[in-house]
């Protein structure tokens, strides 16, 4: 999977240090997470004014509708969510966290696991502890984006891809 970085020169036009510009110009993000992170060349670092305060557009939800905002001053990854409408929620502490959690999805979702394997409840469990770990704060708050997506992998509504 291709994680490539954001724009050096984007990223200190938009006044972003510290740990949110490395970790965007280092290891940036997935072009295509499984569909749970999808980057838009046309929007990359398009800056609007959120409730929560000036953020960078990181990517969408395969709807494309539920983005994923970078607050420039916390460095704090939120998301729009709604098509009626809008609501804000905290998605990740850091992008960092983002990162993380990403890998997780990444891992679990092509692992080839299947929920007839003798194992696949410890596995699932696993995953969600790794998750829970790249970003414990995130998941405080049972109605958040990663709280609701790692429930319905615990739930089995979300398994992993066919190998």
């Amino acid at each position: 999977m291709l994680w490539p970085p954001y724009d050096a020169g984007s990223l200190e036009r938009l006044g972003l240090g510290g740990e949110a510009a490395s970790a965007l110009g280092g290891q940036g993000l997935p072009a295509d997470c499984n569909r749970m992170f999808v980057r838009d060349p046309a929007r990359e670092l398009e800056v609007r004014d959120l409730p929560q305060g000036r953020a960078a557009f990181l990517g969408a939800f395969e709807d494309g509708v539920n983005t994923y905002w970078l607050l420039i001053d916390s460095g704090e990854v939120w998301m729009a969510r709604g098509y009626e409408g809008r609501q804000y929620g905290l998605v990740n502490s850091s992008v960092e966290g983002l990162q993380q959690i990403l890998a997780a999805w990444v891992a679990f979702t092509r692992s080839g696991r299947s929920d007839e394997d003798d194992d696949y409840e410890d596995y699932v469990e696993d995953v969600i502890e790794r998750a829970r770990q790249s970003d414990p704060r995130v998941f405080e708050d049972e109605d958040s984006w990663w709280s609701r997506v790692f429930e319905e992998v615990e739930l089995g509504v979300l398994a992993p891809e066919e190998a």
